[in-house]
């Protein structure tokens, strides 16, 4: 039998792990120094067909083992020459710590992981997965390296472009008179063509294989233009962009992989463009490791050269706003240093660079490395005046490469733009006041065409080209041609499933697709309110965008990153530190992971309300203050989007808000083992939610009032805006015999509030089992608050507000707004987490009028695929949730467990089919808290049926 068994695990070894992680990144190679790897991996699904698996409980993994090889070779060999865990009993799938290998700086490995499949003696071994690599950064202090930037004596006398007749166009005046509607003024300096800098280094290999190779780069000013300081390039290799804010006061570095770029035995060379105002600053160090094992180090210094670039890019106009500075880019192409890490590039003209002090405090960036992505065109049109529209469809965050056939000089203007005007231009002059005008001068190239590229970040979806003089073989040699016109963008990595989402709905399948582009476009190295205004992460919008970003790519970094920087710089409003409390914990539910919540527990406590806390009534009591200081009640924005809502000492929104808080707190408390605090915080929690629902709740309304006038032994305000209520159905755990009345008062009120608190709103109705109610807003097909609107304003990424009726200064490109991107999957199929990081989840859809969904949600554990089919003529409302019959398909990831729960029946009906075998499930009656798990539960309407328990695999049920 012994033998048998050996032979059968020889012969059938099943499919081996897969999209291996470390420190839940795509192969990362800056790693912070001194610091303990994790690695993560997905097992595949098995499905069983005859006698194809050997083994018993394909699907469960019973053991693993994990090997670190010094060579990609060793690694696909199963040799571990650094570490192997040799064979491990568990499932590994919370990742396994390599904490018995090398993590000083400069270091680089190969992991690979193979898993046990089924139990006991049948358990067959995987074969190895294919390896993924990963290194460490160049560490705090880099002792091969200084920082360089270009000699000012270098620099051309400072000249400014005249731009052409055809771009001075009468500035566009607003229709409104809002608060929004006066343009602020504009961040500008003098002689900014100062700040750029063409840098180019040489590295001179040995001449044996190269095993390895990291460049590590940074730069210092990244305030003034809230972007980054250098694009960097490997011998024609676009290597990436940095650095991203920092935290703390240190600088942020990147590591990019340029091994496949490097040539051994001769000159490489590495070209950087640059762009800093005040502290202009560049260092980077390539670390060269050969296959004999040999280290080489190379670094900026005073034998770069470098020169200022002020004859390329002269003087000019901010596109920036009242808080960020970043100049058009008016190229002289004929000037432009094409080619600057190319071999054969003439720098004969070029100046040493000069030195500048070292940078204190170096951190690795712990995130993936953004790049770039071409977008071609979707549609072209040249208009009877003789320029070229151009639409790309979606939003981008980036700029352009255009390729001109001119037989002469000509000056061509080039117009980004959000939206387009009523007579179909570009609109250029942005809501936002953004300028977003350029003029680029093209000559004759050698080969005919002449290349010219944006550098900075502009956020558009149209772009518009106009030549200074007539040129209709121009602008038709661009309409014609492919690849003339393309969009460059900036994105963070991208490995979401492209159709992750499908339904008989034709409106949810534009708003999930516009609320995808919109994360995959514009997600950049942190999470940021807007690339085209701000520039910088708020609390909300980063809580928001957390939420969509994970439902649609496990990729936790990004946030994580985004949240530390918020924990350490907060910004004003009295709500949004509560978020961060919220973000944490949602973070954790997703992930399974602790270690934000371990590492930043004292700054997280920190954002707890408690200097507001009135111990005898358990509210939270304070003056509202104003929405634009410190610790100022915010409510909803803009202003006009409020509902009406009237302050008072006592303000329902924020002790709803306040309360989860409180409540989530508790969670990861106890989950930290914090107990003393666990229960101090549930405590918290729960006697303020009491006093919600004893002093803010008004019976005869049906609704939640907005606040107490004076404090908590305070009147009422008469008044019952939708974000009490909403904020009491998402936050305050509402009584079950409540929520009826909550839903019916929400119902009438529709969408009365902004795009940031209809996630709040949608949310809530999801929880509260009224799910039909939350589809038909999100599915709207016509309306002023609805996202199908923004769809037909033209917008290419999700707005900040509805309308620019609503807001005057709104901008399309803000993340948060996103928020369908996790509604649609948590609440219209109802896939939620029993126990973080989705070791067992729970799928209860609410169809409302939507007849058939199909959801894939990326987890730890792989892939959850959910989807429904309605049967029947019965239209299931927020009032009669009940289906004539419905039909259910789940596929359980490896390492993970799953309940179903079916709406109710019109039939009455208990009993289901599984998998083709009818069981009895269980009713869940009065239909709350059903189901135990770690969080808590959304409720379920009377009647729904749970199926409990289904195993990794693909299941169908059908009642």
């Amino acid at each position: 039998m012994d033998d048998k068994i050996e032979r059968l695990v020889t012969q059938t070894v099943g499919k081996a792990p897969a999209n291996l992680l470390v420190n839940d990144r795509i192969s990362p190679v800056d790693i912070e120094p001194d610091t303990v790897p994790v690695l993560r991996w997905v097992v595949p699904l098995e499905e069983p067909r005859g006698l194809s698996l050997t083994t018993e409980s394909p699907n469960t993994v019973c053991a693993y083992r994990v090997i670190v090889s010094s060579t990609p070779a060793k690694a696909r060999a199963g040799e571990g020459d650094v570490w192997d865990s040799g064979r491990v009993e568990g499932d590994g799938f919370s990742g396994v710590e390599l904490n018995d290998i090398d993590t000083s700086a400069s270091q680089r490995y190969w992991a690979a992981v193979q898993v046990w499949r089924g139990v006991g003696r049948t358990a067959v071994a995987t074969a190895f997965s294919e390896p993924t690599t990963f290194g460490t950064g160049a560490g705090r202090q880099w002792s091969h390296a200084e920082p360089i930037w270009a000699d000012p004596v270098t620099a051309a006398p400072y000249t400014t472009v005249e731009l052409p007749a055809v771009a001075h166009d009468e500035i566009l005046q607003r229709k409104n008179t809002d608060q929004f509607a006066n343009k602020p003024d504009l961040l500008t300096s003098e002689h900014n063509s100062r700040g750029w800098a063409f840098l180019r280094g040489r590295v001179r290999l040995a001449d044996k294989p190269v095993r390895w190779a990291t460049l590590n780069a940074t730069g210092a000013d990244v305030w003034r233009s809230r972007q980054f300081v250098y694009r960097a390039w490997v011998n024609g290799h676009f290597a990436g962009y940095g650095p991203t804010f920092p935290i703390a006061g240190e600088t942020r570095y990147d590591g990019f992989d340029v091994t496949s770029w490097l040539v051994p035995g001769r000159d490489n060379w590495i070209g950087v463009v640059a762009y800093a105002l005040e502290d202009q600053r560049f260092e980077a160090q390539l670390d060269v490791t050969y296959e004999d094992g040999t280290v080489d180090h190379f670094g900026t210094g005073p034998d770069w050269l470098a020169k200022v670039g002020n004859d390329v890019y002269p003087d000019a106009e901010s596109i920036g706003t009242h808080v960020y500075e970043l100049p058009a880019e008016n190229i002289r192409t004929q000037l432009y240093q094409h080619g600057i890490s190319e071999p054969d590039f003439d720098d004969s003209a070029w100046a040493h660079a000069v030195t500048k002090p070292r940078f204190d405090d170096l951190a690795a960036t712990p995130v993936n490395k953004p790049r770039i992505k071409v977008w071609h065109p979707v549609s072209k049109r040249v208009t009877d005046d003789g320029r070229l529209i151009v639409d790309f469809g979606r939003a981008v965050a980036g700029g352009v490469r255009l390729a001109i056939n001119t037989a002469k000089p000509l000056d061509v203007v080039v117009r980004y733009g959000e939206i387009l005007n009523d007579d179909g231009t570009v609109k250029y002059q942005l809501s936002a006041y953004n300028t977003y005008q350029e003029t680029w001068h093209f000559c004759k190239g050698k080969t005919g065409l002449t290349f010219a590229r944006s550098w900075g970040m502009r956020v558009f979806r149209y772009v518009e080209i106009l030549p200074a003089e007539p040129a209709p073989d121009v602008i038709a040699d661009l309409a014609e041609h492919d690849a003339r016109v393309d969009a460059e963008a900036l994105v963070y990595p991208y490995n979401g499933i492209s159709d992750a989402f499908d339904s008989s709905d034709d409106v949810l399948n534009r708003v999930w697709k516009l609320s995808r582009n919109t994360i995959e476009a514009l997600n950049g190295n942190i999470y940021a309110d807007s690339w085209t205004r701000e520039r910088i992460p708020y609390e909300a919008d980063a809580w928001l965008q957390q939420r969509a970003h994970l439902a649609l790519d496990d990729s936790p970094t990004l946030g994580e990153y985004s949240i530390d920087f918020l924990l350490a710089n907060r910004t004003w409003p009295t709500e949004w530190p509560l978020y961060l409390v919220l973000a944490v914990h949602d973070a954790w539910r997703q992930t399974g992971s602790l270690k934000q919540a371990e590492t930043h527990w004292d700054q997280i406590v920190a954002m707890l309300p408690g200097k507001y806390l009135d111990e005898a009534s358990g509210l939270i009591v304070k003056d509202p203050g104003q929405s634009s200081h410190t610790d100022g009640d915010l409510i909803d924005w803009p202003p006009a989007e409020r509902d009406g809502f009237e302050f008072g000492r006592v303000n329902t929104v924020i002790n709803a808000l306040a309360s989860q808080s409180y409540a989530d707190a508790a969670d990861l408390a106890g989950a930290l083992g914090y107990t003393e605090e666990a229960r101090r915080f549930a405590d918290v929690a729960s006697r303020m939610r009491a006093a919600i629902h004893e002093r803010l709740w008004d019976d005869e309304a049906g609704a939640y009032v907005d606040g107490l006038d004076t404090g908590a032994d305070g009147r009422q305000i008469a008044h019952h805006a939708e974000h009490s209520s909403a904020f009491a159905l998402a936050f305050a755990e509402v009584p079950k015999e409540r929520l009826p009345r909550v839903a019916a008062f929400l119902r009438g009120k529709g969408m009365a509030c902004s795009v940031y608190v209809a996630a709040v709103l949608l949310g809530g109705l999801y929880k509260a089992g009224f799910g039909a109610d939350a589809d038909a807003l999100i599915a709207a097909p016509s309306g002023e608050r609805t996202w199908q609107h923004m769809i037909d304003q033209g917008a290419g990424g999700t707005m900040e507000a509805w309308s620019l009726r609503l807001k005057t200064n709104t901008t399309y490109s803000h993340p948060w707004a996103s928020s369908p991107a996790y509604l649609l999957p948590e609440g219209l199929l109802g896939i939620r987490p029993l126990v973080a990081g989705y070791r067992s989840f729970v799928v209860a859809p609410q169809p409302g009028s939507v007849k058939r969904a199909d959801v894939k949600l990326p987890v730890r554990s792989g892939v959850i695929r959910a989807s429904y089919e309605v049967r029947g003529s019965a239209v299931p409302t927020g009032e009669r949730p009940a289906v004539d019959g419905i039909e259910i398909k789940v596929t359980v990831p490896v390492g993970s467990k799953a309940d179903v729960i079916v709406p109710p029946l019109n039939s009455g009906a208990s009993t289901v089919l599984l998998d083709g075998a009818e069981v009895e499930a269980v009713e869940l009656g009065a239909g709350y808290d059903a189901i135990d798990g770690m969080f808590t539960q959304h409720s379920y309407p009377k009647g729904s049926l749970l199926v409990h328990g289904l195993e990794a695999g693909t299941h169908v049920i059908e009642a």
